[in-house]
């Protein structure tokens, strides 16, 4: 009799312990699948002055651009290439005006991101991926975008930012 309330007891314990875990995983895992895997908050926050630290970012800052700065790796993360195609297709568009900028800040399956990217990616204090920042003329963060952003929402944040109406 005690060996089977001992046991009782222990299967009731793995079945709670299995629930909790099961609980846990399906919560991180449906944010994930609702908008990627970014994690926490930035370093770098809206109406802070941007690390404009690498070349291609300070040339975009010196031309006078907005910049549309991603953080992602479209070549693993199906978020980030949905956003990725997101700002490709708005830069069609507003090419005089905006630069896009892409930065593979952490590894992908099967290489490691560019030092640079690196240290870039842990200067704004970015964690998972995507994030979308965008950076005015002056060099000052406007809009964060924390994993994935539609369409229709990066160019209205855009819009704000160049200062036209949202459907010109």
């Amino acid at each position: 009799m005690e060996i089977q309330k001992r046991m009782k007891n222990s299967l009731f314990f793995m079945v709670s312990l299995l629930c909790l875990c099961i609980t846990l995983v399906v919560t991180n895992v449906s944010y994930g699948v609702i908008r990627g895997s970014p994690e926490g908050e930035p370093l770098v926050r809206v109406g802070d002055r941007a690390p404009l630290e690498t070349e291609d970012i300070k040339k975009a800052h010196e031309d006078g651009k907005v910049i549309l700065l991603m953080f992602g790796n479209p070549d693993h993360c199906r978020y980030c290439e949905k956003v990725w195609f997101n700002i490709m297709d708005i830069r069609s568009r507003y090419e005089q005006d905006v630069a896009v900028i892409g930065k593979r800040h952490r590894a992908a399956e099967f290489w490691g991101p560019e030092l640079e990217d690196e240290v870039l990616g842990k200067r704004y204090g970015v964690i998972g991926e995507p994030w979308l920042f965008i950076i005015d003329r002056e060099g000052i963060v406007k809009h964060i975008f924390m994993g994935f952003a539609g369409l229709t929402e990066i160019e209205a944040q855009l819009n704000k930012v160049l200062g036209i109406p949202f459907g010109k």
